[in-house]
């Protein structure tokens, strides 16, 4: 049986990290260029000529999440995801700092139902939208947010490297009316 529940950083006074890892068979290729009147930007879907893996460990309770909410989806007691949620004042949305399903939970609905979780704390704390970051090597994440009512809004071809577009990971922004 599934159940989320949302805890606290006091409950962690070591902290709580997790590890995070993906794999994936395609990306979205960014092309984009200068035309005599403006910009051009698309995104098209290519394969990877080997499969793209992404590991990371991430503390869950990093300073610059101070005030976010933290989520637990646990199946039967055990831990099968963790969300992160922050409130964002200057602009009015919430931001999904963090969602990550184990690998053996993957395929159950876990992820749905912490979006829904988030989708219902967007209202009742009276937000505009969900903004959230991912990149364009994360394809199966990209088609699980598009299921989930989000729309690419934005990208940044720098952000994480001068060479984003050459390592087919290009930050895109994601977000969802509520």
């Amino acid at each position: 049986m599934l159940s989320i529940r949302q805890i606290y950083k006091e409950d962690y006074p070591a902290g709580k990290k997790v590890s995070y890892q993906y794999t994936s068979q395609k990306y979205y290729e960014i092309i984009y260029g200068r035309t005599d009147k403006g910009w051009n930007f698309s995104l098209v879907e290519e394969n990877f000529e080997t499969p793209f893996v992404k590991e990371l460990e991430e503390e869950i309770f990093e300073p610059y999440k101070e005030g976010a909410e933290v989520y637990v989806a646990e199946i039967n007691g055990e831990e099968a995801a963790i969300m992160v949620i922050q409130k964002m004042e200057w602009n009015n949305t919430l931001l999904l700092h963090d969602l990550y399903v184990k690998q053996e939970f993957k395929k159950n609905g876990i992820g749905t139902r912490l979006i829904e979780k988030a989708k219902e704390r967007a209202v009742k704390l009276g937000v505009r939208l969900i903004t959230l970051e991912t990149q364009t090597s994360n394809f199966s994440a990209i088609q699980f947010y598009l299921k989930n009512g989000f729309e690419i809004i934005g990208f940044n071809t720098m952000s994480y490297t001068n060479d984003d577009v050459k390592n087919k990971e290009v930050r895109l922004e994601m977000a969802c009316i509520v």
